[in-house]
């Protein structure tokens, strides 16, 4: 099983043109982290869906580079074309339905004011 998350990992980041990133699976962990900065991604293995979860995480890479509410409608668009390209026999798992449904729309640019 581990294998096949790397590989299909793997496979992914490749085919979008994403480099150097790398994967942790952690054993006593349902949940999912975007490290931008260190380039890393760490998948639960305890989630029931572990590839509709790497697929979450890459969705992140170039969707929350400007925006402080990582999860906003660009976000999931990129989430759901994802899902239908590489996992195209499933359905979006209700966990994930359930994190878009109460998830913010975000804040898409800063405005700034004048000091006077």
């Amino acid at each position: 099983m581990k294998q096949q998350l790397i590989n299909f990992f793997n496979n992914v980041i490749i085919y979008l043109g994403f480099y150097s990133w790398k994967l942790n699976l952690k054993e006593n962990s349902s949940e999912g982290y975007c490290w931008l900065n260190k380039k890393t991604i760490d998948i639960g293995l305890k989630h029931r869906y572990p590839k509709q979860l790497i697929l979450h995480e890459i969705a992140h890479i170039n969707t929350c580079r400007f925006c402080n509410q990582k999860h906003n409608y660009t976000f999931w668009k990129v989430f759901h074309s994802l899902v239908r390209k590489f996992l195209p026999k499933e359905q979006i798992c209700d966990s994930q339905l359930g994190h878009m449904q109460y998830a913010s729309k975000g804040i898409y640019k800063l405005e700034y004011q004048e000091l006077r």
